[in-house]
């Protein structure tokens, strides 16, 4: 009988304060991967996470030549939600806020490299910056004009909007075709009948 051929596989892993790594899981698809870890971002405020990679392994080969490093992501304070969600690509320069209930954003302007677009698509507030330090500024800013108009965060609106890290988990592999026990969701199915 001939085993399934896997080629590469896909760990997504955050890292804690401490230095503790925290692996994820290991995926089939770069997409599943990637998936679970921004789903993962929206709840780093639970914790001490700092720091977060995704890396593809290609399986039988010996040593580091088999791990390429896909994507790297720092975890910062947002400026406007104040949560630490505020996730900054470190390849890409970009930021998004995973936060349910703020959505703050950053990235390099795609026609003017010099320029910083940022937004918070809650208000529908868009705005340039000639640099990161002024980008921040900007959103605290906005952030102090938002808390004096009574618009700050309420915890009740976040905690409606989370699931559970299990649900969370079998919701994503029920959307790409599989469980969590590697079977596809077809072969459940014609076990039920």
């Amino acid at each position: 009988m001939g085993e399934p051929v896997v080629g590469e596989v896909f760990v997504p892993t955050v890292e804690e304060e401490g230095g503790n790594i925290i692996g994820l899981g290991v995926f089939s698809s770069e997409k599943i991967a990637l998936n679970v870890l921004k789903d993962y971002f929206k709840h780093s405020w639970k914790g001490k996470i700092i720091s977060a990679n995704l890396a593809r392994w290609q399986v039988d080969l010996i040593g580091q030549d088999a791990l390429t490093l896909l994507a790297k992501w720092s975890c910062q304070v947002c400026p406007i939600c104040d949560r630490p969600t505020f996730w900054i690509d470190l390849d890409n320069f970009s930021a998004l806020c995973h936060g349910t209930a703020c959505g703050a954003w950053m990235e390099e302007n795609i026609y003017d490299p010099e320029v910083i677009d940022i937004g918070l698509p809650a208000i529908r507030w868009l705005h340039q910056a000639r640099s990161i330090k002024q980008a921040m500024i900007e959103f605290r800013k906005k952030a102090a004009e938002m808390r004096a108009a009574g618009g700050d965060v309420d915890d009740e609106m976040v905690d409606y909007s989370m699931e559970d890290a299990k649900t969370r988990m079998e919701r994503l592999l029920r959307k790409e075709g599989s469980t969590g026990l590697g079977t596809t969701l077809v072969d459940l199915s014609n076990e039920e009948e």
